[in-house]
């Protein structure tokens, strides 16, 4: 049987040798970089020699249980699913991506993996470095995109059982007080900022979305969210006119967004003066500059984390400084905020999903962070008499 010939494109100024994997069942070109026959033929002999060996070495490299091979099938699927969003397609290139970096051998089998907490395997050394490097919240997001990545081979039979994957909790960082909401909106200067924060602090609106809020025909405020799920609201005539507010400006949502977290850190430092510049007070906190802002905050954000886990300064990881940093709010805070409010008005889960339009109800436990401090205060006072 003949398992290669010579081809030549008519475009084309060197032979291809074209060669059927009989394994693979696959068709193969492989360049000869000849542009005469006579060279292309001595090439074609000596590839027909070698045949054995490079047909047993294309049937290693296309193992699907190679860690290579079966991530690049798990990409492959997620990306056909139809159900995936892009963002977290993005998320798994990303864990999985550093995974393989952490594999010393390119032709392991997914298989000798490990565990996170058996020292030398692949996913302790990829915990260890997304520790160092990564935050908290950072890391269990890539560790997750692992786990799914672990249970989809699972599902294809090419590992025998699933590595344990322990997700830490952790803190709620896009948790955001009332108090807190009205101490940074008093460094907010600009009425269309204004608009747009207060908008989304009484409607759940994402950042992205609220420029295209719109009356459906319903008579009811709608907007698409994400993977296209729409999300309808009955807004009050004050929401309707921050709306048109907001609608009738171009501001691009990433200066909103920058413009909530300069007034969030303004309003941190106004509760934290030993780290306002020297000679400045918090009335000439607009001289300071955002860049200087930014710097004072970051040694008031990591002075904060070494007090609260006991640690040295000198000692902190790139991971644990990044995580020190979260501890700012972003303008998603917001939406946090109203869900909880939410949460405390009807009760429900249920109702509280279907109001925020999320696609679970665990989604909704996340987003809803129940205050157990204001209540503290009068819990107290009632032992307090009760002892008396």
């Amino acid at each position: 049987m003949k398992r290669a010939s010579l081809k030549k494109y008519p475009a084309g100024k060197t032979y291809y040798v074209k060669v059927w994997h009989e394994g693979l069942k696959k068709h193969y070109e492989i360049n000869t970089r000849q542009a005469q026959k006579r060279k292309a033929d001595v090439f074609l002999d000596k590839f027909l020699g070698d045949y054995k060996e490079w047909s047993k070495q294309k049937l290693e490299e296309s193992n699907p249980t190679y860690l290579h091979n079966a991530v690049q099938a798990f990409l492959k699927h997620k990306r056909g699913d139809g159900q995936t969003s892009k963002g977290t397609i993005e998320g798994y290139e990303l864990a999985l991506n550093d995974l393989i970096e952490c594999c010393p051998n390119p032709k392991m089998d997914v298989n000798g993996l490990g565990t996170l907490v058996k020292v030398g395997t692949v996913l302790y050394e990829y915990k260890r470095k997304l520790d160092n490097t990564l935050t908290l919240s950072t890391v269990n997001i890539r560790l997750r995109s692992v786990k799914a990545f672990l249970h989809w081979l699972y599902d294809q039979d090419q590992i025998k059982k699933i590595p344990k994957i322990t997700i830490t909790t952790t803190p709620p960082r896009d948790k955001l007080y009332p108090k807190e909401f009205e101490g940074l909106m008093k460094y907010v200067n600009d009425p269309i900022v204004t608009s747009w924060i207060r908008f989304a602090r009484f409607t759940g609106y994402r950042l992205r979305e609220i420029p295209k809020v719109h009356l459906g025909e319903n008579g009811y405020y709608q907007a698409i969210g994400k993977r296209g799920k729409k999300r309808e609201i009955n807004l009050s005539d004050e929401l309707v006119d921050l709306l048109h507010k907001i609608q009738a400006t171009n501001y691009k949502p990433a200066r909103i967004s920058k413009s909530f977290q300069l007034a969030y850190r303004k309003y941190v430092l106004s509760q934290n003066s030993d780290y306002l510049p020297d000679g400045y007070s918090i009335d000439e906190i607009q001289l300071i500059g955002r860049d200087k802002i930014n710097r004072q905050i970051a040694k008031l954000y990591i002075d904060r984390y070494c007090l609260q886990h006991g640690l040295d300064k000198g000692d902190l990881t790139e991971g644990q400084k990044r995580t020190a940093m979260t501890q700012g709010k972003t303008f998603h805070c917001l939406r946090h905020l109203y869900c909880t409010e939410v949460q405390i008005a009807t009760g429900d889960y249920q109702k509280t999903k279907s109001i925020m339009a999320h696609s679970s109800v665990i989604i909704t436990e996340r987003y809803t962070h129940l205050d157990t401090i204001e209540s503290t205060k009068a819990i107290s006072e009632q032992m307090m008499k009760a002892q008396a």
